[in-house]
Formats: structure tokens, C-alpha cells, sequence
């Protein structure tokens, strides 16, 4: 084991060694405070380093990223955070981790990182584990063991890493946010890479639907089966239901595929890993009904289920359920509602 980090905290000198040390993480700054799922990342971060007895590292990047929110990562439990204001190329970054050589190299699988994990592994010439929901240490091998769902989550693949720098994408929500601890230190450097330009990102405002899961009555979930039929089906459904029972609270929310496909944000998402919900009607849009989607909506007084394969899962689990296209059920559906 590398107990470089306690000599240094006992004031022996130590001896940089040439090759791959530490654990790295990529956190990105949209907007001017830390994403959740970066605070994951680094939690996690924190917990592999102390069994290998590595350094946690952080790369804050964006254009809101700054020496106070660079500060903020330490007391999650970073050793050292390095800042630049902006979104750096390809290869300033191929040369920034080609210098400090990461052993272990961490993105959240979320906006910005599920681009740039892959294009870096492809320079770096290193294998990228993503989605993955569960990380762990091969103590003899020094290796990241990486576990990730398979068969719309109905099994799970266990990947261990063995070229260096390991490098995997880490599922929103699968670890929760670490504990501040005010009185951690550690090194805050500002760092100067080649920035490419970024598209200014227009705020808009959530639609009416998107409330919190577990205060809705109704919700109106959508899959990735709804790749053909578009989004908005779903949106105009709970806006239909909506005027039909305005004393009802309506919620939209998405399985992991909608979440994957970028339809809905995350904290949206109803799966084991996501949100689990109890409503007392749930309608499921084009999803396909894993064994995760079933266990996060087993307490649903009622579940509806849209889908144009008769045998999907989630018809043994629906109360009712309707075999179609989804873009030609939810349009008569909506009519019948506003008749």
C-alpha cells in the first residue's frame, strides 16, 4: 500500500515516484455552485484513495468554475482542486492528464462529462467503463473494479480495469453526497489549459409538470420508447390529465432510458437507482419495465402501461394495460380527456 500521504502529513520528505498515482475527477461548473452528481463522483473518490492510500484530485472546469468553488471540493473531501474558467480542448486536456498521470480517472455520467470521458479515453488510448453503478478496489492489483447494469437492467456486469489510467463514468445518484468537514485543507491551484468556445446556454424555466415525485398524485413516466413519437406526447398527456382533474397534483417523470437519451434530467428519473414513487395512478409511456422500474413503482395504487410490444415486462405488473404505438394512443387518449 502507498503510505506516501501519512509521511507527508508527518513532515518526512517524500519521494515522487515516476508512473500512475492518485485519483482523479473531472467536475464541471454550469452554473455557479457544485452539481450533486460531481460531489458523488468525488465522495466516492475519497473512499477509494484512503483504501489504496492515494491523493483524491479534482479538475473543475466551466465557465462559472473558481477558486471559491474550487475551495468547496476540498471541504467534500478533496486533497487538491485545480480550477480554469472555460471548456478546455481535446488536447489541451490529452496533455494535462498525460503530465499527472491519474491512476484512477472519474466523470459524473451527466452533461459535459458523457462527451468528454469518451473523446479523452480515446486520446489517452485507454479503455472507459461507463454508467456505472458501483465502484471498488482489487486491493492486490491496485485495479478499479467497476460493476454496470446490463439487459435494461435486469443483470449486472462486473469490469475490473488493468491499464492505467482506469477511467470510468459514474450514474447519477447511485452514491449519496458526501459530508461537509469545514476544517479539511488542501491545495487550490488555478490552471491555465487552451479553451475552445462554449454556445451560451439559454435558462428556461421548467415546465409546470416537472414538480417533485413524491408530492405528485398522478405521474406520467415516459421511456425510450418513445424515440419515434417525441417527448412532448408525455407533456401533453399530463397537460391533459391536468385539465380533466385540476385538483390533482400531475408530475412528469422518466425511466432510465429517458434519462439516458437526455429527455429528462435525472432527478426525474424513477428506477431503484433514481426516485421510488407511490402515487395513486402512474401511467408508463413507452417503457419497456425492468425489474429496477418495477421495484421503484411497486407502491403505485394503479399502474397504466403503453406499449407496443405485447410482451414487455411491465404489462405482468400493470393494472391495465394498452398494446399500441405509443403516438397514436396518447394523441386518443388526450382527446377522450378533453371531451
Amino acid at each position: 500500500m502507498d503510505l506516501s500521504f501519512l509521511e507527508q502529513l508527518l513532515g518526512a520528505p517524500v519521494e515522487e515516484e515516476e508512473g500512475y498515482r492518485n485519483i482523479w475527477v473531472v467536475a464541471i461548473a454550469w452554473e455557479p455552485h457544485l452539481r450533486a452528481c460531481d460531489l458523488q463522483v468525488v465522495g466516492k473518490a475519497r473512499n477509494l484513495a484512503d483504501s489504496l492510500g492515494a491523493y483524491v484530485n479534482v479538475l473543475l472546469i466551466g465557465d462559472n468554475a473558481d477558486e471559491d468553488l474550487a475551495r468547496e471540493l476540498i471541504v467534500y473531501g478533496a486533497d487538491a482542486a485545480y480550477w480554469g474558467a472555460g471548456y478546455p480542448t481535446g488536447h489541451s486536456l490529452l496533455d494535462f492528464f498525460s503530465q499527472h498521470k491519474p491512476e484512477i480517472l472519474l466523470f459524473a455520467d451527466a452533461a459535459g462529462g458523457r462527451k468528454m470521458a469518451p473523446r479523452l479515453a480515446q486520446r489517452l488510448k485507454c479503455a472507459l467503463v461507463t454508467h456505472a453503478v458501483d465502484l471498488s478496489i482489487n486491493a492486490e492489483e491496485r485495479s478499479l473494479v467497476v460493476a454496470t447494469p446490463i439487459y435494461h437492467g435486469a443483470a449486472y456486469r462486473v469490469v475490473e480495469c488493468r491499464t492505467n489510467p482506469q477511467m470510468a463514468t459514474v450514474q447519477q445518484g447511485v452514491f449519496p453526497v458526501p459530508d461537509r468537514d469545514d476544517w479539511r485543507s488542501g491545495d487550490v491551484e488555478m490552471v491555465e489549459l487552451e479553451w475552445k468556445p462554449q454556445p451560451p446556454l439559454t435558462p428556461v424555466e421548467p415546465p409546470e409538470y416537472y414538480i417533485p415525485l413524491e408530492k405528485a398524485d398522478i405521474i406520467i413516466a415516459g421511456g425510450r420508447g418513445l424515440r419515434g413519437a417525441g417527448w412532448q406526447l408525455v407533456e401533453d398527456l399530463a397537460a391533459a390529465v391536468a385539465r380533466r382533474l385540476p385538483h390533482k397534483a400531475i408530475a412528469v417523470a422518466g425511466s432510465r432510458g429517458a434519462v439516458d437519451e437526455g429527455w429528462i434530467g435525472a432527478e426525474h428519473m424513477v428506477d431503484l437507482t433514481g426516485r421510488t414513487v407511490a402515487p395513486a395512478l402512474y401511467v408508463a409511456c413507452g417503457i419497456r419495465g425492468t425489474f429496477q422500474h418495477f421495484g421503484a413503482t411497486e407502491k403505485a395504487r394503479c399502474i397504466v402501461a403503453i406499449n407496443h410490444n405485447p410482451d414487455a415486462p411491465i404489462f405482468k405488473h400493470a393494472d391495465y394495460g394498452i398494446v399500441g404505438e405509443v403516438e397514436e394512443i396518447i394523441p386518443a387518449l388526450i382527446e377522450v380527456l378533453d371531451s
